[in-house]
């Protein structure tokens, strides 16, 4: 997309400010077992996803680039700066969705289900990451309209997240970040990347330890949903040889009203990170016997697609489950 081109658009949209989008109800060595691939040739950049083997060419390595917040905070640890940032859980304080990523050093274009169209123009972006739709052309909570507007500024480059493998997703943005000169081998991040397969190993045998021990992934108050064997967390705790308990939905979530909580006896609780203050004091949540034996742990799907990050909630899970008594049957 040349520079008249996003000239024009910014003309033809002064007129328009924020967007209300519909609502969200978020390497080298590794390239080889993964499918991303970047590329840089005869000064070309291109860059291809594992999931959807979408490959986005650009004349060169970009250097302004916009993404969404689950991206920042994936990328930001391998020292990739983005311009600017949009989606879901951002605040100018940041937020476990934005991890360590600094918001006062990009441009807001826009928080949850806003966009600002005009914003982003003025960045004149070289790609656009984040969340992926189902046929990767866009981000998966843009309607037509914007999705359009936003692809015709710049070429759209998709990590699907939900749905697939945390592991995969984790080396995705790992190989795009050393694909936009991110440093992936640094101390840190080898680091993390050994601690995480020693987090499995142990998780997996504790697992082993205690079988049929049941996790239940709660979410909310007033309403209160459960999470499904479809979030990428839940999966790998399966995989690992734990069982998820609860009601099963087409959807990521199903609902539940609390009364028919106790249908679905578990002996752990993983409370949603964004109501767990808040429902540690429900009756029917802090009666519980999993709750009573102190067999809780927060978490939440949107944490950043990290090795250390999943470190970090490896250690908790570890703490409660290695301790973790049968108590819902």
């Amino acid at each position: 997309m040349t520079a008249p081109t996003r000239r024009t658009l910014l003309t033809m949209l002064s007129a328009a400010s924020i967007i209300a989008l519909t609502s969200c109800g978020a390497q080298s060595a590794e390239n080889a077992s993964t499918g991303a691939s970047p590329e840089t040739l005869h000064g070309s950049w291109s860059f291809t996803d594992s999931f959807y083997e979408k490959t986005t060419t650009l004349d060169q390595v970009p250097e302004s680039i916009v993404v969404d917040s689950y991206s920042a905070a994936a990328l930001w640890d391998y020292g990739v700066r983005p311009t600017g940032v949009f989606g879901y859980g951002l605040t100018e304080e940041g937020g476990l969705s934005v991890g360590n990523a600094d918001v006062s050093q990009m441009t807001i274009i826009g928080k949850d289900a806003e966009f600002n169209l005009e914003k982003l123009l003025s960045l004149d972006p070289e790609v656009i990451v984040g969340y992926g739709n189902a046929e990767g052309t866009g981000w998966t909570w843009w309607d037509e309209k914007v999705q359009g507007e936003a692809t015709a500024t710049a070429p759209y480059l998709p990590i699907k997240s939900g749905g697939r493998p945390v592991q995969s997703v984790i080396e995705d943005y790992a190989a795009l970040a050393e694909a936009l000169g991110g440093d992936t081998n640094s101390e840190s991040a080898v680091q993390g990347k050994t601690a995480f397969t020693e987090r499995l190993e142990t998780l997996k045998g504790i697992a082993a330890e205690k079988p049929g021990l049941k996790i239940i992934a709660l979410n909310g108050y007033d309403e209160l949903y459960v999470g499904q064997k479809t979030i990428g967390q839940l999966a790998l705790l399966e995989d690992l040889g734990f069982e998820i308990a609860g009601p099963t939905a087409d959807s990521g979530w199903a609902s539940l009203s609390w009364e028919k909580v106790s249908d679905y006896p578990a002996d752990v609780v993983l409370s949603y990170s964004g109501t767990a203050a808040q429902v540690k004091d429900h009756p029917v949540f802090s009666a519980l016997p999993a709750v009573q034996s102190g067999q809780v742990v927060e978490w939440d799907d949107k944490r950043p697609y990290t090795y250390a990050s999943y470190v970090q909630w490896f250690d908790q899970l570890i703490d409660v489950l290695q301790d973790a008594k049968t108590v819902g049957s």
